[in-house]
């Protein structure tokens, strides 16, 4: 990506990331508490503006830095990090599904799994009687998130340190349960639930291994081909969001 070095420049790729002028100024219009027209978002990626000169900053700053992911720091200047840890962005607080634009956020259910009495095999289901969490629309829609097939769990313990930690929420995409080479998955092995990265090894067989560097107390687990049946594979983890 090149260099960009101008308020506009970084207020362009603002606009790419929310999906539009007229999707940023509903965002930062939710976020601010007050009406936000999509002319003046187009003020500040204005190089060349009709009247006056070009935007060199702005008090909707923050606000776009909000709705988009961005560092708010480096979209006023251009210095440090362009994106801040994704971590901290998409959940928002809220007490009524009504205080929220369905056109801006989507709601996610969480996710109930518990042991089955009968054979002691792992059964999960949506949880849609709780209150949901809400996610901003644009950026569900930017990591790929299916409301659909989503679904929310808390993650339990630092195996996945430094990616996932204990107490983060997770959204699980329970529609891909075919394994993807490398890439993270809600299982059940041997009636234990576990948020794991699964590898394909020759053969057949699967690594299941942790992201945490300590292998002396998080050590490969590996499942023959001959063995892959007793594993249940719940989702795929597709986002992760927790505290600062």
């Amino acid at each position: 990506m090149t260099a960009m070095k101008t308020f506009q420049e970084r207020m362009r790729y603002a606009v790419e990331q929310a999906g539009g002028q007229t999707e940023l100024a509903k965002l930062v219009s939710q976020l601010k508490g007050a009406k936000v027209n999509p002319q003046a978002i187009q003020y500040l990626c204005d190089e060349t503006p009709p009247r006056g000169k070009p935007a060199r900053s702005s008090g909707l700053t923050p606000f776009i830095a909000a709705a988009t992911g961005l560092n708010s720091v480096w979209l006023a200047t251009g210095n440090g990090e362009m994106k801040i840890n994704p971590a901290l962005q998409p959940i928002t607080a809220w007490d009524n599904e009504d205080e929220l634009d369905p056109d801006l956020y989507i709601f996610i259910p969480a996710l109930d799994i518990k042991l089955s009495a009968g054979n002691g095999n792992v059964i999960w289901e949506v949880n849609t009687k709780n209150q949901q969490q809400a996610f901003r629309r644009a950026w569900a829609t930017r990591v790929g998130i299916n409301p659909a097939c989503a679904a929310t769990m808390t993650a339990d313990g630092n195996s996945m340190e430094p990616r996932i930690l204990d107490g983060d929420s997770l959204v699980v995409d329970y529609c891909q349960n075919i394994i993807a080479d490398g890439k993270v998955y809600a299982l059940a092995i041997e009636n234990e639930v576990f948020v794991k990265r699964i590898h394909k090894e020759a053969g057949g067989a699967l690594r299941i291994s942790s992201d945490n560097a300590d292998k002396n107390k998080y050590p490969d687990k590996i499942i023959p081909a001959e063995h892959i049946d007793s594993i249940q594979i719940i989702g795929r983890i597709i986002a992760v969001s927790g505290g600062i």
